[in-house]
């Protein structure tokens, strides 16, 4: 009995030794998990701290080269790269913008108008008579050698033929005219590039709407010079004054003016001035002012209250009755 009991303490001490190395082991257990997890953390938020050292901070001071450093390094774009997307700036064909052929109006028409420009607006005033402008109420603030930087002079003034020398913009201001003609451009090409001319075209134009906010703008282009005066002269080749026509069609979109074709009322099929209507290489005949006439009489911006010429598509006896509102 004795030895019976003996043995069955033997047997529960060792149980419990065991019981005791297995919940050690346990517990060496759970302290290597934690060591490793721990050390796992600790090596991910050292991996994340180094990366957060190498950002810019965006409180820096904004000095050139941080700020190039902060675009190159922190990108806040979302969805496909911008540049992949730009679009070639829109660049305006003459042919679309022009004044359109809205039937024939009587030369009344330009009793209300003044004619300003150069030597080439010039013929206008010459040939009026001619061309029955004469004795109208039409005003001619033209001069050999104007350009949009003349007219933007202090006191600027032109000998206006019959009315005498006057100021250009008192007259502009006194007269509030129902629309302007402008011819700018030979002159401006032979002292400067076409950049700076169109700068100071939109300068002129801004000018007249300042003083007669109410005029109809018509922004003529330049037309070409002969093949032998473009040959002598670079400063007006072809390619040049199409560059300069180029940035005027821009403006009168831009700046919502009326445009007039004369480059295309002029040039012969290789682009140059018609020899028919060819006076010096770049000033035409009589008959070219004709036909520039011609064409300011056909293009005009509509509106009923235009003196359309009967037989014209706008002229009120060929309009259906029940659209005339008067």
């Amino acid at each position: 009995m004795a030895k019976y009991v003996d043995q069955q303490a033997r047997n529960r001490a060792r149980r419990r030794k065991q019981q005791k190395a297995r919940r050690m082991a346990l517990y060496a257990t759970v302290v290597v998990f934690i060591l490793v997890v721990s050390f796992v953390i600790t090596g991910v938020i050292r991996m994340f701290s180094r990366d957060e050292d190498k950002q810019p901070l965006l409180d820096v001071p904004q000095d050139t080269q941080q700020t190039e450093d902060i675009q190159q390094t922190v990108n806040y774009s979302i969805g496909p790269d911008r540049s992949a997307l730009e679009m070639p700036l829109y660049t305006p064909d003459i042919r679309d913008i022009q004044a359109t052929a809205n039937g024939r109006v009587d030369v009344g028409y330009f009793d209300d108008a003044i004619f300003m420009g150069d030597s080439l607006a010039d013929g206008f005033k010459d040939y009026a008579a001619w061309m029955s402008l004469k004795g109208k109420n039409t005003i001619y603030l033209t001069q050999r050698s104007m350009t949009p930087r003349s007219f933007l002079q202090p006191g600027a003034r032109v000998d206006a033929g019959d009315a005498g020398v006057v100021d250009v913009w008192q007259t502009i201001t006194d007269r509030q005219p129902g629309k302007m003609y402008i011819t700018l451009g030979t002159n401006a090409l032979m002292a400067m590039e076409p950049s700076e001319f169109i700068t100071s075209y939109y300068q002129l134009v801004e000018k007249i709407r300042s003083v007669s906010p109410d005029t109809t703008i018509y922004i003529t282009t330049i037309p070409p010079t002969s093949k032998d005066y473009a040959a002598k002269e670079s400063r007006l080749s072809k390619e040049r004054i199409l560059e300069a026509n180029q940035l005027i069609a821009k403006m009168c979109t831009e700046k919502n003016l009326s445009l007039i074709s004369l480059y295309d009322v002029a040039a012969g099929r290789d682009g140059y001035l018609r020899e028919e209507i060819n006076s010096d290489g770049i000033h035409m005949t009589p008959d070219g002012y004709r036909q520039w006439l011609n064409y300011l009489i056909e293009h005009t911006v509509y509106s009923p209250d235009s003196p359309y010429i009967p037989g014209s598509p706008y002229h009120k006896r060929n309009i259906m009755p029940s659209l005339i509102t008067e």
